[in-house]
């Protein structure tokens, strides 16, 4: 499973197969499917991009010092837990009542 496939498959299952994110087109077509917000205003389920959409993941929360989490799964498949480094950009999915 590669990263946009994470989160299709995360968002298919806690809406109980009612929304697929971004319908198979990778992290650039789901990118599409956010509105864009500040990262001041991110929340846990919001996604989050590299500058080329090459990559996305999902905010989990704050770690003790009150950094952004992110949830990814790397080329090898694995998921992992991470800081917000090298991501540049954060969107609400239309899930929440964005696009």
């Amino acid at each position: 499973m590669d990263c946009s496939g994470f989160v299709d498959w995360t968002f298919y299952n806690v809406s109980n197969g009612a929304y697929v994110m971004g319908h198979g087109g990778g992290a650039q077509s789901q990118h599409t499917y956010c509105t864009s917000i500040s990262w001041d205003e991110a929340q846990p389920g919001d996604l989050v991009f590299y500058p080329d959409d090459s990559h996305v993941g999902i905010v989990g929360g704050w770690d003790a010092d009150g950094n952004l989490l992110i949830v990814h799964c790397t080329p090898s498949g694995g998921v992992v837990i991470t800081g917000q480094e090298y991501f540049a950009a954060v969107g609400r999915p239309g899930f929440y009542g964005g696009k």
